[in-house]
């Protein structure tokens, strides 16, 4: 099948040769899996490996996101880090220096120097305890200071919750 048009050689890309390659299939998968808007500034990145006379293989570009990968969880952070190394290696690309990355030491340095702009803990949705809508409506309840006895009555559970919650 063919995709569309690639917008920078004007080849057509086809899906169909792109999944039959195993490498590429995987790619496809880790990229897709990316959170946190870290996909779009991985794939700028992992193209800082790539020569100026060649393309990245597939394979490669499967093994450089996952040694990011098992280096740091998708996160905002990450995400940033990530921009701000394309970014600044860009601009000195820019000036006529151009070296192909051989390790992620440039990466790291960038993401621990910006660590405090993210100094809060980022937990997934399902990292959350889960609760009970009706122990949100409770909650919510017990700060505006609602009588449980009378709650009781609609929602049963309610003068447990209370006693449970204040210990009475």
């Amino acid at each position: 099948m063919k995709l569309t048009r690639c917008p920078i050689c004007h080849n057509e890309i086809n899906l169909e040769a792109l999944v039959e390659d195993v490498s590429g299939r995987e790619l496809l998968i880790l990229v897709s899996n990316l959170s946190y808007g870290c996909a779009k500034p991985m794939i700028a990145y992992i193209g800082l490996f790539r020569t100026q006379k060649s393309n990245l293989s597939n394979s490669r570009a499967v093994n450089l996101i996952n040694e990011v990968l098992k280096l740091y969880q998708p996160s905002r952070h990450l995400a940033h880090a990530l921009r701000e190394t394309v970014n600044n290696i860009h601009a000195k690309r820019a000036l006529g220096e151009y070296k192909p990355f051989k390790n992620h030491n440039y990466l790291k340095s960038v993401y621990e120097s910006t660590k405090h702009l993210f100094a809060y803990v980022e937990h997934k949705e399902e990292d959350k305890p889960s609760r009970s809508s009706n122990e949100e409506y409770f909650e919510q309840m017990y700060r505006a200071g609602v009588d449980f006895s009378k709650l009781e009555k609609n929602i049963p559970g309610a003068l447990d919750w209370y006693k449970n919650k204040t210990g009475a």
